[in-house]
């Protein structure tokens, strides 16, 4: 269904496998009237190529055009040109992947175009509009690792080789760049993009606003079956941290500020949520052991994401470098506020609706004092839980699959419909 205003479009995806969450804005946007049409890959499909009159279930009705990328006439042909760039496309075949993506233009015949991310995809989409190859309108999505470039929490692009080049060869091009925060933005700004085309659209929770607003009603029965779980005391203060658990997720910050939160808070808890990744289990997990309130839960999904994070008094983010953090999203979905960097781009979003606290990034003494503070202070905690509810809205799956679509509309030469 159409909002008041806006008419029916054909959008094209290009890789929208680079998130996990997007399949959500893909069903959001068909929902609300538009035709969706996908280009994905596959190694191992069995085919070249392989047209489906849906992209993941049989009644999504996304029409999707999947491709092998290791196979196909066109691989052969393309592979003198790819040699020359490989390295610094991280290995990728860009001149094949400029072939895929006008093959399914030239399918589709979309009126407006969207790369899911700005490297795999977004640079051969913005090379082929560079040379006259794709006429409808391009937005291209910056996700955080496709254009950060952070060596201190190993995240995103060094610019080494080529790399830099085909980044900012690709951001002249797309009539519009989507960065997902202010933050990536300025990542943008500092490669040459041009401020005018930029539109701040930020990452979607998965979830639906009726669903979100569930969830936050039954805050109060999830926290308690997760003390239950965790033989947690009912009046105990806890912490909880959700994510990959890599170096650039910044919990090595809050192990060392664990010990003055104790000597604040002595029956704290801090669940310690997510995978036990290479770099966590060589420098995490020894020192965790000697804290029996640390509480390491292993990987979550489902709606065990949102039970441990309504469980906690405060989510922490002390990341490094990301361009978003949508737990921290998810948090405050459920009433939780966060305590979160600086070097992640919700930062603004917690400032702005004072849902949280906001620290420099990787400072152990100003990441202790703001957790201590708020754990000693039920109406602070309260004020920004009652703000939580406005920033999760920011992030509803219907309002950012409208502000993608105003984009283009606001557009002077939107291609009329066929």
């Amino acid at each position: 269904m159409l909002w008041k205003g806006f008419r029916a479009m054909h959008i094209l995806y290009l890789h929208p496998n680079a998130w996990t969450g997007e399949y959500a804005v893909l069903n959001e946007l068909t929902r609300q009237g538009h035709r969706l049409s996908v280009l994905e890959e596959k190694r191992k499909l069995g085919a070249a190529r392989l047209l489906l009159t849906y992209f993941r279930s049989k009644d999504d009705g996304i029409e999707t055009l999947w491709y092998d990328p290791g196979r196909g006439i066109e691989k052969l042909l393309t592979w003198p040109l790819d040699r020359c760039v490989k390295k610094g496309f991280d290995g990728r075949n860009l001149v094949h992947r400029m072939w895929m993506i006008r093959a399914a233009v030239n399918h589709f015949r979309p009126q407006a175009v969207i790369s899911s991310e700005g490297f795999s995809y977004g640079i051969p989409a913005a090379f082929l509009k560079r040379i006259g190859l794709l006429r409808p309108p391009l937005l291209t999505s910056f996700i955080g690792g496709d254009i950060l470039d952070c060596p201190e929490a190993e995240v995103g692009k060094r610019r080494d080789g080529s790399t830099g080049w085909l980044i900012r060869a690709a951001l002249a091009t797309p009539e519009l760049l989507r960065p997902v925060s202010p933050l990536v933005g300025e990542s943008l700004r500092a490669e040459g993009a041009d401020p005018a085309r930029m539109h701040v659209i930020p990452s979607h929770l998965v979830l639906d606003s009726q669903t979100v607003i569930s969830l936050h009603a039954r805050r109060d029965g999830l926290r308690d079956v997760i003390r239950r779980q965790y033989a947690i005391p009912a009046g105990a203060p806890v912490l909880v941290t959700l994510g990959g658990n890599q170096k650039g997720k910044g919990i090595q910050f809050l192990l060392e500020a664990w010990p003055r939160i104790l000597q604040a808070m002595p029956g704290a808890r801090w669940l310690l949520c997510g995978p036990r990744d290479p770099w966590y289990r060589r420098e995490i997990e020894p020192r965790i052991a000697e804290f029996p309130s640390i509480i390491s839960t292993g990987t979550l999904s489902g709606d065990a994401v949102f039970e441990h994070l309504a469980a906690a008094d405060l989510h922490v983010n002390p990341s490094l470098c990301e361009s978003l953090n949508m737990v921290t999203v998810e948090a405050a979905a459920v009433g939780t506020p966060s305590i979160t960097s600086d070097g992640a781009g919700i930062a603004h979003w917690v400032r702005q609706y004072n849902a949280g606290c906001v620290v420099p990034r990787g400072d152990v003494s100003e990441l202790a004092d703001a957790i201590i503070a708020a754990l000693q202070s039920s109406e602070t905690r309260l004020r920004w839980s009652e703000s939580c509810v406005d920033l999760a809205k920011e992030f509803s799956v219907e309002r950012v699959a409208r502000m993608l679509v105003e984009c283009f509309v606001s557009l002077p030469h939107l291609p009329a419909k066929k």
